[in-house]
């Protein structure tokens, strides 16, 4: 995978991302549509296949959704709501979303199920859309334009995130806010016992706050505390591969 560091820049790192992201959309927008069509992992693999020979950073990887999957298999009760810090071209997103159907089967309940994912930029947030729209799971993930802590606090005003009531958050946007962004969660009250947070590319390009709080149990103060492991995504190609999956033991 590129990293940012690469470039002389963040501003250029930028410019290549969102143009890198308006190819990948021309190029599956151009496909049938049909293939498509209800199967969000048919899409996410076509996006990987098209990402690893035309240079697509920052998608998520087959390698890295097994380990999301094992994750999500062993909550009980079955996870519906999950919030996530940075969609991109949204892989992710439809990733979650596949995942919480399937968790349920067929004869689950699917009301209520929900992914609220975040993206600053406008136009990648429209990509997302699209691509959303294009596998059927508009019902269930939701992109919100704008800096993720800005909508979360509004989902919680709202009422559509209640205390308590987000069952796995995953960060995946600018490291330097992994810790914020979780710490704001833990002051809106939105984990319970049980809830997990997943943070990706903990290795390259890292985030030490945010491992060190996690790693050594939480908030001083003790009342949101973590039990923190790493997990490794083999076959994940030579970018990041360590993905920190911290279970809430304490509220």
């Amino acid at each position: 995978m590129l990293g940012h560091k690469s470039f002389d820049d963040i501003a250029s790192w930028q410019v290549y991302t969102q143009e890198r992201a308006r190819a990948l959309h021309t190029h599956i927008m151009s496909l049938p549509t049909s293939p498509f069509e209800n199967k969000p992992l048919t899409l996410c693999t076509t996006i990987e296949s098209w990402a690893s020979t035309n240079r697509l950073p920052m998608i998520f990887r087959a390698a890295k959704m097994d380990v999301a999957r094992q994750v999500l298999s062993k909550l009980e009760p079955k996870p519906k709501v999950i919030v996530e810090f940075g969609t991109y071209v949204g892989t992710s997103a439809l990733a979650w979303g596949y995942l919480l159907r399937s968790l349920q089967g067929e004869n689950g309940d699917n009301d209520g199920a929900k992914v609220y994912t975040f993206e600053l930029d406008s136009g990648m947030a429209g990509i997302a859309r699209d691509f959303v729209k294009l596998v059927g799971l508009e019902d269930t993930v939701h992109v919100l334009e704008g800096p993720g802590s800005d909508s979360l606090k509004k989902l919680t005003q709202e009422g559509k995130v209640q205390p308590g009531g987000v069952d796995v958050v995953f960060f995946d946007h600018w490291e330097k806010l992994y810790l914020p962004d979780l710490q704001l969660c833990e002051s809106l009250s939105l984990f319970h016992k049980g809830s997990v947070a997943i943070a990706d590319n903990t290795d390259i390009p890292g985030a030490p706050d945010y491992l060190e709080y996690v790693k050594k149990g939480g908030s001083e103060d003790g009342k949101v505390r973590y039990e923190s492991v790493s997990h490794r995504a083999e076959g994940d190609g030579q970018g990041p591969k360590i993905v920190e999956v911290s279970t809430v033991v304490q509220v």
